[in-house]
């Protein structure tokens, strides 16, 4: 019995892959290669190489240092209140001297640089304001056609910075508008005052005033006139000096006198709003307006100048 179970198993192995379609594979696993092994390093070369520097890498380039130039931090911009004045030179452009070793006015001396500056004497003013032949041409014709009375006088020097090129001494702005008294000053400044006079002071005045006369004069407390500004004894010297500026104190209706005021916002009178209609005005046709009130010296007039001012810039006070 056992004999015959053994040869029915050997028979069920033989025939079992036919049965199963089972193959055995051709071909047995490859076995992993062998890694490559570095070869055997003798003593000797070892040693060698123990001697040997190892190879550093090269370290990035360093930046050039920074040339005297560079080194310095950017300047800082000058304050507000360290900024040159607006129509005046400013300390850096004032020369140190002359060619022939003279001190220049204003420059401290070499052999006491801590003098104070207030002790010293105040650069020298310019010359009278030079006239283009050609704009002063067309300045006297258009006052002509506005209907203004003048007289051209000659130039005016007094060598001291004071002066006219080419003085007019106005006394009527408009036909039916003096100018009392009459002033010496330059066709510019009078051509301002004749415009203004003509489109808005007198419609102005009518609307203020329609129970009063008409506008008949303009009178003035300053033309020309030689001295410092506030006719202080130290500073800049004024645009009076040059023809380039006129003070108005008052008006003239028929035979009464209206004067310039310190209009205040809260008065609601006639008068100030007259004033304060003129101080706006003003700034349209002149480049500077101290309007009564405006500073100390400034009480009981007004002052206007043509002054030439960078970038069009106007100052009205």
């Amino acid at each position: 019995m056992t004999k015959t179970i053994s040869k029915v198993m050997a028979l069920l192995l033989l025939v079992w892959p036919t049965l199963t379609g089972l193959q055995l594979p051709t071909r047995g696993p490859l076995p992993d290669m062998r890694p490559e092994s570095a070869p055997p390093v003798m003593e000797s070369q070892a040693e060698d190489q123990a001697e040997k520097p190892q190879a550093v890498p090269t370290p990035q380039q360093k930046p050039a240092p920074p040339t005297e130039d560079e080194a310095k931090p950017d300047q800082e911009e000058p304050k507000p209140e360290e900024a040159p004045e607006e129509d005046g030179p400013s300390k850096r452009d004032e020369p140190a001297g002359n060619q022939d070793g003279s001190k220049t006015r204003g420059s401290p001396k070499a052999d006491d640089p801590a003098k104070d500056e207030a002790d010293q004497q105040p650069p020298s003013d310019p010359p009278p304001q030079q006239e283009d032949p050609k704009a002063l041409a067309a300045c006297l014709a258009e006052l002509k056609a506005i209907g203004a009375a003048f007289d051209q006088e000659p130039a005016i020097d007094d060598e001291t910075g004071c002066g006219i090129a080419a003085p007019i001494t106005l006394s009527r702005i408009l036909p039916d508008v003096a100018l009392e008294p009459a002033a010496t000053i330059r066709c510019e400044t009078a051509l301002q005052l004749a415009r203004m006079s003509r489109d808005m002071l007198k419609p102005a005045a009518d609307a203020a005033f329609p129970d009063k006369p008409k506008l008949t004069a303009i009178r003035q407390a300053s033309g020309y006139i030689c001295r410092n500004r506030n006719s202080a004894e130290n500073g800049k010297i004024s645009e009076h000096a040059h023809g380039n500026a006129i003070d108005i104190a008052g008006f003239r209706f028929g035979d009464a006198e209206e004067p310039v005021m310190i209009a205040k916002q809260d008065d609601g009178s006639p008068q100030a709003a007259f004033q304060r209609a003129i101080n706006a005005i003003a700034c349209l046709y002149f480049t500077t307006v101290l309007s009564p009130g405006s500073d100390a010296t400034h009480q009981d007039h007004m002052h206007l100048d043509v002054i030439t001012r960078k970038s069009g810039f106007r100052y009205c006070r």
